[in-house]
């Protein structure tokens, strides 16, 4: 199974998986400080066979892409090229920011740049950043999204940075009654799979359809993090409050989170903080989800796999399957576009 899928966002989560979730979720990957290169990045999209994994066909081909992609990115001139340059740039805040900062400037209306550039401004610095200084980025993110839970997560920990617990626990009430919870994951991967399909260079569709899912997995996604402090820690202990605002969100993300990491987190959140009477119950929906999830990762897979083959008309055919999985991704998340698949299977 291609590792491009939540990866990101399953190792902040780790974390709060209590062991029978914990033993239903891959390994973490390595740490964000140890940037692997193209070659690494695609060795790791192939299948392992017993033993060490398979190279990709394309990693000679990654590798230079790799190169001549940053060379272009450096100076970037749309709202896409931009948030990709920003996504890339996970040592240099100031420039990450200032990328996002100009995708958001140029399309206004774009929800992944929105949020993009509020979760980089969430990142201290000294100074502080001009862009993140000018307008709350949280805030106007939550402003103009008021039906997503995550902005409310965010703004439960800023409300924790600040020792004001209370406004901490109405914030996570606030995040549990939302509709929905959306980090905008599958328009990153759009965003990239997009870029790569259109840029000029002489490499294969398959190639550079493999360096865009290899790259979506670099996209910066900060709430599980927050999340795992305010809710698997020690703040809870003794504090009723906490515990049950926990609890109630936990169990909203479990059921409308818009990818699996984030239902895998509000299943171990939901474990966490419940009652134990309660606990039978929230396992109950970790193994109902996982059925699904693994359907799902199986009708993927061969949604991918071509992009490996010999065969030009197999690549053909894979990209075109691929391209609508990525497309649906991005229009009703990665949940939703796995339902979707499977009942165009049934």
């Amino acid at each position: 199974m291609p590792a491009w899928v939540s990866r990101s966002t399953l190792c902040a989560a780790l974390a709060l998986v209590p062991t029978a979730v914990l033993a239903q979720v891959p390994p973490a990957p390595p740490p964000a400080a140890a940037v692997p290169t193209a070659r690494e990045r695609a060795a790791d999209l192939v299948p392992p066979e017993p033993g060490a994994p398979a190279p990709s066909r394309w990693a000679a081909d990654l590798e230079r892409l790799d190169e001549d992609v940053r060379l272009r990115l450096l100076t970037p001139n749309d709202p896409r090229g931009n948030y990709i340059r920003g996504a890339l740039d996970k040592t240099d805040i100031a420039s990450q920011v200032a990328h996002f900062a100009a995708a958001r400037a140029a399309a206004p209306q774009e929800k992944l740049y929105l949020a993009a550039l509020a979760g980089a401004c969430l990142i201290p610095t000294q100074p502080t950043l001009p862009d993140c200084d000018a307008v709350d980025r949280l805030a106007d993110w939550a402003r103009r999204d008021e039906d997503n839970g995550v902005p409310a997560i965010l703004l439960a920990n800023r409300a924790r940075q600040h020792g004001d617990i209370d406004a901490m626990v109405a914030d996570l009430r606030e995040a549990a009654g939302k509709p929905r919870f959306d980090e905008y994951w599958g328009r990153g991967v759009l965003a990239f799979w997009d870029y790569f399909r259109n840029v000029s260079l002489p490499f294969d569709p398959a190639a550079k359809a493999v360096a865009a899912l290899t790259y979506a997995t670099e996209q910066p996604v900060t709430w599980p993090a927050a999340l795992q402090v305010m809710c698997a820690g020690a703040l809870g202990r003794g504090n009723e409050a906490v515990r049950a605002a926990c609890a109630d969100l936990g169990s909203a993300l479990a059921a409308r989170a818009s990818t699996w990491a984030g239902r895998l987190t509000g299943v171990a959140v939901a474990y966490r903080n419940v009652p134990p009477a309660q606990q039978a119950r929230i396992e109950s929906s970790r193994s109902e989800a996982g059925r699904l999830r693994a359907r799902c990762d199986d009708a993927r897979r061969g949604r991918f796999d071509g992009l490996e083959s010999a065969d030009a008309a197999a690549r053909t055919h894979d990209l075109a399957l691929g391209d609508a999985w990525v497309r649906n991704q991005a229009e009703v998340g990665e949940i939703g576009a796995c339902e979707r698949l499977l009942r165009e299977r049934s």
